[in-house]
């Protein structure tokens, strides 16, 4: 029994002191209008009370009723208090610009050139008329009111923080970007996530605000408000979640030729946000890709190519088979005229005439033994002249010029080469060039390049046969 009556009389002083707790905070919050009515208490409240009471004072001298001059004295005060907060804003900017600009203009640096582009001082000046209003509204307004005033002025200056806080996040993205190496990373998708950041903590604040909770309080349901966000807005997470892995990874860059197999995306990369990538395709045309797909499909970025210097020529010749033949002296004779062909035949024919001579080979047969043919020199004379190429690379790159398997359009002979020169339009006409020349070669070296018959082909085929029946 003494247990029990001990535990019930502990009960009773916990519950009274919790009552206790509560009606205090509710007398706080009540008595409490927002974040700034501290300002009435202050020392500059106290001198904007005395200009109020003063001037009350002089309007009486008036011998108006006292109704008449209590609300005369509301209205003077109520312009004039206006008035000084447009003036006080004005002036507050008039400074700025002509002070604080110019003085970070004149120090020559890149974040003192970006606070004056994005007006950091510029917006944070709108703080003066809120403080003006916070010291003025008490004298002004009845409690009741200033009640409903106060949390409006608090929303408008977590409001001001947050601008400031957008321009300070893109002075560092400048700041950033103006380094060395680092124009064309994907930043941007990074200052819009801190941008986002920023904006769900004014939104926890404005919302602290309002149903004068602390934000630790909405933090406490952050749980269950998630699970309907993901279920909302979960292509619009999966987006932002690829862009900051897009970026983090340094997977995609402004700048970058991208192309994705299967979609008409083929062109070079302009912006990179958080959720989508814009690309300019060849025929000038916008796609614009969501971040996700880049970061769930395959694609192709062309960066490493660019920044290497070169770019591949991947080209065959396809020759006529029966064009092939082995080299005669008189063909030889007739190889030993170009130029860069002459110290390779010299060294090849002493080459197999010893091997030659070594194994007694016998002469009289030409598929005895080791000897050139019309192909091979041709393909020497490939190499021969790439090599030459002033716009070839011939050292750190791939060079290669091989024969493929043959098929019914005829022996592949596929050049493997790269450019030093990796714009499109210049490389495409190196490549060009060098086609041109190899093609009108070929019938200098007895071979014929392969091609299918053409309606022309088959008509005069058809004459032919049709003579040739006439005449017999």
């Amino acid at each position: 029994m003494f247990f029990d009556a001990a535990k019930q009389v502990n009960a009773t002083a916990q519950a009274n002191a919790t009552a206790q707790t509560n009606a205090t905070a509710q007398t706080n919050a009540t008595t409490d209008f927002g974040a700034l009515q501290g300002l009435r208490d202050s020392q500059v409240g106290a001198h904007v009370k005395g200009w109020h009471d003063s001037l009350e004072s002089l309007i009486r001298y008036s011998g108006w009723n006292e109704s008449v001059v209590e609300w005369t004295a509301w209205a003077v005060f109520v312009v004039a208090v206006l008035l000084v907060c447009v003036i006080a804003n004005w002036f507050a900017r008039f400074l700025i610009h002509a002070l604080g600009d110019r003085a970070l203009v004149k120090t020559g640096t890149v974040w003192g050139k970006q606070f004056v582009e994005n007006k950091v001082l510029t917006r944070l000046s709108h703080m003066i008329p809120i403080v003006i209003l916070a010291t003025a509204l008490p004298l002004i307004l009845s409690d009741d009111i200033n009640r409903w005033l106060f949390p409006l002025l608090d929303i408008y200056a977590i409001w001001i923080f947050l601008v400031v806080g957008y321009a300070l996040v893109e002075v560092g993205g400048r700041l950033y970007t103006s380094r060395e190496h680092t124009q064309d990373t994907a930043i941007e998708g990074i200052l819009q996530a801190t941008k986002l950041v920023l904006t769900m903590v004014a939104i926890l604040l404005v919302l602290s605000v309002i149903f004068a909770k602390s934000p630790l309080w909405f933090l406490s349901g952050l749980g269950a408000f998630m699970a309907i966000v993901l279920l909302i807005f979960r292509d619009s997470l999966l987006g932002l979640v690829a862009g900051l892995q897009l970026a983090a990874n340094d997977m995609v860059r402004v700048g970058d030729w991208i192309e994705i197999p299967g979609t008409r995306v083929d062109g070079d990369v302009i912006e990179v946000s958080l959720t989508t990538v814009r690309v300019q395709n060849w025929d000038r045309t916008i796609a614009m890709v969501p971040a996700y797909d880049l970061f769930q499909k395959s694609f192709i970025n062309w960066r490493g190519m660019a920044d290497s210097g070169g770019r591949r020529i991947k080209r065959s010749i396809n020759i006529d088979v029966s064009t092939i033949t082995f080299a005669t002296v008189e063909m030889l004779e007739t190889f030993k005229t170009f130029t860069i062909l002459e110290p390779y035949l010299e060294e090849k024919i002493q080459e197999l005439a010893k091997w030659n001579r070594e194994n007694d080979v016998n002469d009289e047969t030409e598929v005895n033994g080791r000897r050139q043919t019309n192909i091979g020199i041709f393909r020497a004379y490939v190499k021969a002249y790439l090599r030459a190429h002033p716009k070839i690379h011939t050292e750190g790159f791939t060079f290669l010029v091989r024969q493929l398997e043959p098929t019914a359009e005829g022996l592949p002979i596929e050049i493997y080469v790269f450019t030093n020169d990796n714009n499109w339009v210049p490389y495409e006409e190196i490549q060009a060039d060098i086609f041109d020349h190899l093609l009108a070669a070929v019938p200098r070296f007895g071979l014929e390049v392969h091609q299918s018959p053409s309606g022309q082909d088959v008509r005069e085929a058809g004459a032919a046969v049709a003579a040739a029946k006439a005449g017999s």
